[in-house]
C-alpha cells in the first residue's frame, strides 16, 4: 500500500512539473525537504512575455495531490489549513536558503490518474494562499 502511494504521488507530481512546464512556469526543485516536511515542487512564474530566471515573477511553492480513484473526495480537499501552514513555513526556509525576497504563493495541483496509472485530468487552484516572506 505505501509503495503504490508514493508510485501514484511520484507519477502526480511528474506529470503536474509537466503541466507547469506547459503553462510557462520554471521549475525550480522538485521534493525540497526541511524539518517541517516537504515542498512537491518550487517553480516561478514569470510576468506574461518576461523569461528571465533572475527578474521579477512569482516564486511559487506547489502542493500536488494524487487521486487513483474517486474514493476520498477531491484533491483540494486535502489540503487543509495546517497542511498551508506546513508549506508557508517550508518556503520560508526555502526562500532564506536561496536568497529569495519577493512575492511568493501557494498552489495545489490535482492529478487524476486512470485504472492503468495515466493521467486522467489535471486540475490547478492558483494562489490558494496567498504569501509574502
Amino acid at each position: 500500500m505505501k509503495r503504490d502511494n508514493k508510485k501514484t504521488g511520484a507519477a502526480g507530481e511528474k506529470a503536474a512539473e509537466d503541466f507547469l512546464r506547459k503553462k510557462g512556469y520554471r521549475i525550480l526543485e522538485r521534493n525540497f525537504q526541511t524539518k517541517f516536511g516537504e515542498i512537491d515542487i518550487v517553480a516561478k512564474q514569470h510576468p506574461r512575455g518576461e523569461r528571465s530566471s533572475h527578474l521579477g515573477g512569482v516564486l511559487v511553492f506547489v502542493e500536488v495531490k494524487t487521486k487513483s480513484g474517486d474514493r476520498f473526495g477531491e484533491p483540494w480537499e486535502m489540503v487543509n489549513q495546517r497542511k498551508l501552514e506546513q508549506v508557508e513555513r517550508m518556503g520560508e526556509v526555502w526562500n532564506m536558503k536561496n536568497n529569495w525576497q519577493g512575492l511568493c504563493r501557494i498552489d495545489v495541483v490535482g492529478v487524476w490518474l486512470d485504472n492503468k496509472g495515466q493521467v486522467d485530468k489535471i486540475e490547478h487552484w492558483e494562489n490558494v494562499e496567498e504569501v509574502i516572506l
